[in-house]
């Protein structure tokens, strides 16, 4: 049996029939890590103590019975996020010694539930950039073609998840870092509501922004990951032929490469085909909305969330030793431009206006939206581009014209704001060789709603592939 290409789901169900024993999984997925370790999706993997926690969940196993719904499902964790005894490097040359003793909460439940630490994944340095690049640790290379991004900047996680080499990973969103690289390798990805999962142990940037988040590679997988996450298990029942999904207009749906606009159109026609109402629902304002907000929040926050960080976990620098060590030239561009703006004489006003006024107007506007339009969720490209290459950092070659990656890579923000729940799904097509992503937001609070709308497209797909095998 190729292990390698069994869900979360599959693997637990494997498990608990005993047809399986977590020490034969786990060899067979360090083996193929080895195998595949020229794509570098991860800074830090200790086969031996892989083998040892396998070897303590199959004597559990025989002796008492499962750890929990998670038993011996292997999980990679995103270098971002502290796990006790092992380093948080965050892929940045100043932190490659930065041994933590604790745990964050995110990964102490995935253990109490069964889950096994496979190791930390490589990633976009200090989580700052939307590509897999990284001067430090060296690029993540995406598997379906070696020689494009794997995305970022949770990149080894989703690498990991889309070559086999674990079944599930950790990541972090602040802007996309986790939706981005799911839809670059062709994975399922999921941003939870702002607030949803604790945060401690997890390196920040805007904490307004950040979230953790969950990759695999089925929706099932991304529910049952959440209903450990947070504790919820209920699973509304969804009927395609009854959902509502609207197109959310230009801001998500304009200059779209060819390849990823005709496998976005596919799919509209699918999902209409199964039943499903998609209705125009243009968001003219969300420019607007965003604007007022990135600024004040990216400024005011940095600085001070990473060296509450670097404190309290106990790092030896702090942060303007922490920019000064940066490996890549544009990441450390970026920390000194939000630094500077830190020192700014309005700032505290400004934040104080975006966290007390912009922020929660923004948010009532997007549940208003979608309260107008009757929807259940809206839908668009996860990215508007496929995978660009490795090295490529600030602008590519889309159909002929030169763009920026950076504001190309638009569609993933809204929801960082909205503090809304976000799903990446693949889309049937690829383009040029490698996967496009199918994202789906809904009302914040409506986690597991995105979650089974998901899971219920997945389904269909999976039955008309099978009708057409």
């Amino acid at each position: 049996m190729d292990f390698w290409r069994l869900t979360v789901v599959e693997a637990v169900e494997m498990f608990r029939g005993r047809r399986m024993s977590c020490r034969d999984y786990v060899e067979a997925l360090i083996e193929r890590s080895e195998r595949f370790v020229d794509l570098n999706a991860f800074t830090q993997f200790a086969p031996e103590n892989i083998r040892s926690a396998a070897r303590k969940a199959d004597e559990h196993q025989a002796n008492g019975g499962p750890l929990g719904p998670l038993h011996g499902i292997p999980v990679a964790i995103k270098d971002c996020i502290d796990i006790a005894g092992m380093a948080t490097t965050a892929a940045t040359p100043s932190l490659k010694d930065h041994v933590v003793n604790r745990t964050a909460s995110v990964v102490t439940k995935l253990e109490k539930a069964g889950a096994l630490v496979f190791g930390k994944t490589n990633m976009y340095e200090l989580a700052f950039g939307i590509t897999s690049n990284n001067d430090h640790t060296g690029p993540v290379r995406n598997p379906h073609d070696p020689s494009r991004s794997a995305g970022g900047s949770s990149s080894g996680s989703a690498a990991a998840v889309a070559a086999g080499l674990v079944p599930a990973a950790l990541g972090t969103d602040t802007a996309g870092s986790v939706r981005i690289p799911a839809s670059f390798c062709g994975v399922f990805g999921f941003r939870p509501t702002s607030g949803r999962y604790k945060t401690d142990g997890v390196m920040p940037l805007f904490p307004t922004r950040d979230v953790p988040g969950s990759f695999a590679r089925s929706a099932e997988d991304l529910l049952l990951l959440d209903a450990v996450l947070c504790g919820q298990s209920e699973r509304p029942a969804i009927d395609l032929r009854s959902l509502r999904l609207g197109l959310p207009g230009k801001y998500f749906l304009s200059g779209l490469e060819s390849g990823v606009a005709q496998a976005f159109e596919e799919t509209i026609d699918q999902l209409v085909s199964w039943g499903v109402t998609v209705v125009e629902a243009e968001m003219p304002e969300v420019s607007s909305w965003l604007g007022e907000m990135s600024e004040p929040i990216r400024a005011w926050e940095l600085e001070r969330s990473l060296e509450a960080y670097l404190s309290d976990s106990g790092a030896a620098v702090d942060v303007r030793s922490l920019v000064a060590g940066i490996a890549g030239q544009y990441v450390r561009e970026e920390f000194d431009e939000a630094l500077r703006g830190a020192d700014a004489k309005d700032l505290a006003a400004r934040y104080e206006h975006v966290i007390s006024v912009s922020l929660p107007r923004c948010r009532k506007q997007y549940c208003a939206h979608l309260e107008q339009y009757k929807l259940d969720a809206i839908i668009f490209p996860t990215t508007p581009i496929a995978a660009t290459a490795l090295g490529e950092e600030g602008r590519v070659v889309v159909d002929g014209k030169e763009v920026s990656v950076w504001k190309t890579m638009r569609n993933t923000v809204p929801a960082t704001f909205f503090g809304a729940p976000g799903v990446s799904l693949p889309m049937a097509r690829s383009i040029r060789g490698v996967p496009a992503g199918l994202e789906i937001d809904g009302l914040p609070g409506a986690d597991r709603k995105v979650l089974a709308i998901a899971a219920a497209i997945e389904a269909m797909q999976s039955k008309e592939n099978g009708m057409r095998r």
